[in-house]
């Protein structure tokens, strides 16, 4: 098991493909559902990538997984160590990328076989900062890239997903930092619009399925931190402080029953001397 941080890899050969292309996933007891994603790297038609997974002390076997995955295939590292959280994790694999672009992919995600390549295709052509492709979202195909609608939400500037469906130089973390831990559900979000509205940072467009987004994550359970989160990055990165909570009230209140419901389930699962009286 590699522990500690990410193996280092060889010096590049000049030879090689252009650009080099780091794979982030974050792992916890993910055995169940890794292999899938692993298959679809295997099966790329472009070769130069890496997958760097930083595991988060699996108990179910998801580190044997990937020990026997990296006895076959050079292109992968992998760490099982603490971390505070998917963000941190992914910020932990990011910080040792030997990439010139990167892209997130959950345990449960896919690519198709030329995602890697379609994705270096779009890099060669101006050097953009961010490539944003379509994925497949509950058997129906999300994209769109419409920043005129920012002021609503970032998944209305973004129709695709951070996972699987975007691409971003790895230097950006240099100029604008780390996925911020302040905002554990959506890190993301906050990171798109901060690069929507700085100056200079050039968003591409490139119209092709890069794989499957499976919609059974933690920011898809929990609604009412969702919104909390969304506010909060709304009202950082945008003007007019009242029009957005009004906007977050208006959220609320739309999706009120499934609000209800997990406040009551949050309810039912607290400790009895902590609910109130």
């Amino acid at each position: 098991m590699h522990q500690g941080g990410m193996p280092s890899q060889p010096p590049r050969d000049p030879r090689v493909l252009i650009p080099r292309i780091s794979v982030i996933t974050a792992t916890r007891n993910a055995a169940a559902n890794i292999a899938t994603l692993y298959e679809s790297l295997a099966a790329q038609t472009y070769s130069n990538f890496e997958w760097l997974v930083a595991d988060g002390l699996s108990s179910d076997g998801t580190v044997e997984r990937l020990r026997d995955f990296a006895a076959t295939s050079a292109w992968i590292r992998f760490t099982s160590e603490a971390d505070f959280g998917l963000y941190h994790a992914i910020n932990k694999a990011i910080a040792t990328a030997t990439g010139d672009y990167y892209v997130v992919a959950g345990a449960d995600d896919s690519f198709t076989p030329d995602a890697l390549a379609n994705y270096a295709t779009a890099c060669q052509q101006g050097s953009p900062d961010v490539v944003l492709a379509c994925v497949m979202k509950g058997g129906r195909r999300a994209c769109g890239f419409h920043p005129g609608r920012a002021w609503i939400g970032h998944p209305r500037a973004f129709g695709g997903s951070h996972s699987v469906g975007m691409l971003f130089k790895v230097d950006l973390h240099q100029r604008f930092g780390p996925y911020s831990r302040r905002f554990p559900l959506l890190a993301d979000g906050y990171f798109l619009k901060t690069l929507l509205r700085a100056p200079a940072v050039r968003f591409v467009e490139a119209d092709f399925v890069a794989g499957s987004f499976a919609e059974n994550g933690i920011s898809n359970v929990n609604k009412l931190q969702v919104l909390a989160e969304t506010w909060q990055i709304q009202m950082l990165t945008e003007r007019f402080p009242l029009l957005q909570t009004a906007l977050f009230l208006g959220k609320i209140m739309l999706r009120y029953p499934a609000v209800r419901n997990e406040l009551r389930r949050l309810r039912s699962t607290t400790r009895p001397e902590l609910r109130p009286q």
